[in-house]
């Protein structure tokens, strides 16, 4: 809409014909669209906090007009192409990226080794990730990590060249320019994604390492002006510099001005302008903190080990190489790191930025990683991120449009089965996208809830209670408990069907295998612990494997025939 707006009106006004040109394309509607009152400008105060400055404003009169509330680097950038192409502008502005980015890849790993492992790398790196994922979405996640990646890219690029470049790269690589180049492209990403601020500090540490000291405060005044002109010109049109503060709300079924009566009010608040140190620095902290650790990297939905392994294959080579690294290389590694602390601390409950396709907030940091590199001349290592990516992320990025409207898909089956459960994401799992298998009431006496994390069970079976599921036959139905606070133990009754049964029941180290006849069932009691502390709730996972199943309708005389084959029928119950 943003893009459509400044294409077609020139503004970031948020009128009645932004709206009706969405539904001119999309049925459904828009969904998840930032709005915000706009401020009047009065003046410019000192004050003792960071930045020293203090906006004076008052409320627009026209309480009518409302501002996206987005930063509006990306469709700006899209706005041209939108304008010739209509919304496919869009796509063809990532295609255009994904090039791009493929480019600076090549372009730095061949400055050092030759031409055939760099270019399967460079080109690994790009397409054997979630990366082309992203490709579909008009978000701004590709536009974030191809800033950072062209940003570094022209700082670090002469650093490597060695006396040669690559065929074709402009010779003001090699001089300052590059770096305000750099300054540039970092700044814009700063402005579309503001915890980016972070990444320029490693140009600029090195440039005061090697005491060019003028150099290093035009580098700095060029990123600032850059950052501050994008900043003013959002004072300009809104009043505010944060574009995610004031009067912001998010509105995803009803919008203003979609009736005559519908104003900003219809919309959800959504205001971005404090750290909620209450529930980041929770008695949970550690907890919670030491298992994103892992899940960042190891996770089921969103590890960098499955989505990005191109990333991860980088920083082991440069951890394990014994190739000389260069220290700008380290300030690199340095800024990762930070960042990446930064997110799971700052975003404890939501670091992957929703129920999407592998960890959209790490995006704009995956470009950094293709500089922790070494001179690759191996060709077996330049196929090994293409052979983890067959693997793992082939079947999204094959078919990205599916990927992404079923982000779950991917972690039902295969090697992402062996991965663990991200706790911490229980309501940003990408199981969530599929209401009507998570937060489902169960329980007589106590009440809890289950999430259904794959396709192997069917919650709230027909005829039978409420409180029970089926279990696929010959499958593993893998479950998450959810409960107000702790609880000692759950207990399973299992039923089988029209047929016995071996079923096996684990929950962490607990495995019970239990031989039910046709008909009969048995019961098993798992004692849970502490649990995982989810924002005020416990949750544990557990499986229930069948080892045969049956298929109701050759079974029974009905109206309407059952046709899913069946295992076992499951009443989870919370017990002392």
């Amino acid at each position: 809409m943003m893009g459509h707006s400044l294409a077609e009106d020139g503004d970031l006004t948020y009128t009645r014909d932004d709206l009706m040109r969405v539904w001119k394309e999309f049925s459904s509607g828009p969904s998840g669209v930032f709005l915000k009152r706009g401020r009047v400008v009065q003046g410019l105060r000192l004050v003792a906090a960071p930045p020293f400055l203090e906006l004076r404003t008052a409320p627009d009169p026209d309480q009518h007009r409302l501002y996206y509330g987005k930063s509006f680097a990306y469709p700006l950038l899209a706005a041209p192409l939108v304008w010739l192409f209509g919304t496919n502008g869009f796509l063809l502005l990532h295609a255009i990226l994904l090039g791009l980015m493929t480019l600076a890849a090549y372009s730095f790993l061949a400055a050092r080794a030759r031409p055939l492992p760099s270019v399967l790398l460079a080109t690994a790196y790009v397409l054997a990730s979630v990366v082309p994922t992203y490709a579909v979405w008009i978000t701004p996640e590709l536009f974030n990590v191809v800033l950072v990646t062209l940003g570094y890219f022209c700082w670090a690029y002469k650093y490597v060249a060695s006396g040669h470049r690559v065929a074709g790269m402009p010779r003001w690589l090699g001089t300052p320019a590059s770096d305000w180049a750099s300054a540039t492209l970092l700044g814009l990403a700063t402005f579309s994604k503001p915890s980016n601020v972070l990444l320029v500090a490693p140009v600029l540490i090195w440039l005061l390492w090697r005491r060019q000291w003028r150099h290093t405060a035009a580098t700095g005044l060029v990123f600032l002006v850059v950052l501050g002109g994008l900043f003013a010109a959002n004072i300009a049109v809104t009043g505010e510099w944060n574009f995610q503060g004031g009067d912001r709300r998010t509105c995803y079924e009803g919008f203003p001005f979609q009736t005559p009566d519908a104003v900003l009010e219809i919309c959800k608040e959504r205001t971005t302008e404090r750290v909620l140190t209450e529930v980041i620095f929770g008695p949970a902290f550690w907890t919670v903190f030491a298992h994103n650790v892992t899940y960042f990297f190891l996770g089921r939905y969103t590890g960098l080990l499955p989505y990005f392994f191109p990333a991860v294959l980088a920083l082991v080579a440069f951890l394990t190489t014994s190739t000389k690294r260069a220290g700008w290389q380290f300030l690199l590694l340095g800024a990762a790191v930070v960042e990446i602390l930064v997110m799971i601390v700052w975003l404890p409950y939501t670091y992957a930025g929703g129920p999407v396709v592998g960890n959209r907030y790490f995006m704009n940091l995956y470009g950094l990683f293709l500089f922790l590199l070494p001179p690759m001349d191996s060709i077996a290592v330049a196929i090994l991120p293409w052979l983890v990516g067959g693997l793992v992320t082939a079947k999204i990025t094959l078919n990205p449009f599916v990927a992404s409207f079923y982000p779950a898909e991917a972690g039902k089956s295969g090697p992402l089965r062996a991965l663990p459960v991200e706790l911490s994401l229980t309501n940003d799992l990408p199981i969530n996208t599929n209401v009507s298998r998570v937060r489902v009431p169960y329980g007589e006496f106590r009440r809890f809830q289950l999430y259904f994390l794959d396709d192997n069970a069917y919650p709230h079976p027909y005829p039978w209670s409420e409180n029970t599921f089926w279990v696929r036959g010959e499958s593993t139905a893998e479950v998450l408990v959810k409960t107000i606070g702790p609880e000692t133990r759950l207990r399973l009754t299992i039923t089988a069907g029209a047929v016995a049964d071996r079923v096996t029941v684990q929950l962490g180290s607990q495995i019970q295998h239990l031989d039910i006849p046709a008909g009969g069932f048995r019961r098993v009691a798992l004692r849970l612990g502490k649990g995982f502390p989810y924002q005020g709730t416990r949750v544990w996972t557990f499986t229930v494997t069948t080892r045969h199943g049956f298929v109701p309708m050759f079974r029974e005389r009905v109206e309407v025939p059952d046709t899913r084959f069946l295992g076992v029928l499951v009443k989870p119950e919370l017990v002392p």
